[in-house]
C-alpha cells in the first residue's frame, strides 16, 4: 500500500473538512438530512442578509453535538454551529424549525456586534428572532426520552447541616481550581467526604 492509501486510510471523519467549511460525520441523520439543515442554515443567514443588507460569511456546520443541547454556536476566529444530529434524528421536523434560526441568531449577533460580546439571549438575539418570525426563547421543548446523555459522576460533600452531591464539573472546579462552593442553608464552605 502506497503512502497516500495509507494516509487516506487514517482520516479520522469528525476532522475531514470539505471546502464549504462543513463537517459531516456518521450520525443518526441520514445525509439527505444533514443536507437539509445545511441548506436550512443558509436560508436563515439568507434572511438576515437580507435584514441587515450585508453578506454574512458562512460558519462552520457540526454534526457532533452530544447530551440536552440542541445546538450551540462558538464564536471566535473560525464561527462554529454544531447540531445534536441524536436530538435531530429523534424529532427532525419540529427540530428544523426551531434550532436552526436559533443558532444562526446566535451566530448573526456575534458577526453584527463583533468584540461587544453581547448576552446570549439578550435583547440582540430576542430582536432577530422576532425578525425572523419566530417566539424568542431560550429552551427547546424537545422530547430527550430518546436521545442519549451523559451522566455525571457525583461527589458527596458537607457543611454543618446536610450532605451534598456535586457533579464532576463542580467538584473539579473545587479540586483544580480552589473553587469553594457554599451551603445555601448554613452559609458553610462544603468539604468533601468521599469519592461518590
Amino acid at each position: 500500500m502506497d503512502r497516500q492509501a495509507k494516509k487516506r486510510q487514517t482520516v479520522n471523519p469528525v476532522h475531514t473538512r470539505t471546502k464549504n467549511n462543513f463537517i459531516i460525520m456518521p450520525s443518526p441523520l441520514s445525509n439527505e438530512q444533514q443536507q437539509e439543515l445545511l441548506q436550512l442554515t443558509r436560508h436563515w443567514i439568507s434572511r438576515a442578509e437580507k435584514l441587515h443588507e450585508q453578506i454574512f460569511p458562512m460558519p462552520v456546520v457540526r454534526f457532533d453535538l452530544r447530551g440536552q443541547a440542541a445546538g450551540q454556536y462558538r464564536g471566535g476566529s473560525l464561527p462554529c454551529i454544531r447540531y445534536n444530529p441524536e436530538m435531530a434524528a429523534v424529532q427532525f421536523d419540529a427540530y428544523c424549525l426551531r434550532t436552526p434560526p436559533h443558532e444562526v441568531a446566535h451566530f448573526i449577533v456575534d458577526q453584527l456586534y463583533p468584540g461587544s460580546r453581547p448576552r446570549p439571549h439578550g435583547p440582540e438575539w430576542q430582536e432577530l428572532m422576532q425578525a425572523f418570525g419566530l417566539e424568542p426563547s431560550r429552551c427547546h421543548q424537545y422530547n430527550l426520552e430518546n436521545v442519549q446523555q451523559r451522566k455525571q459522576r457525583r461527589f458527596t460533600y458537607k457543611c454543618t447541616c446536610q450532605e451534598h452531591r456535586l457533579s464532576a464539573t463542580r467538584h473539579n472546579r473545587v479540586r483544580h481550581r480552589g473553587v469553594k462552593y457554599h451551603c445555601i442553608s448554613c452559609g458553610e464552605v462544603l468539604q468533601q467526604i468521599s469519592n461518590g
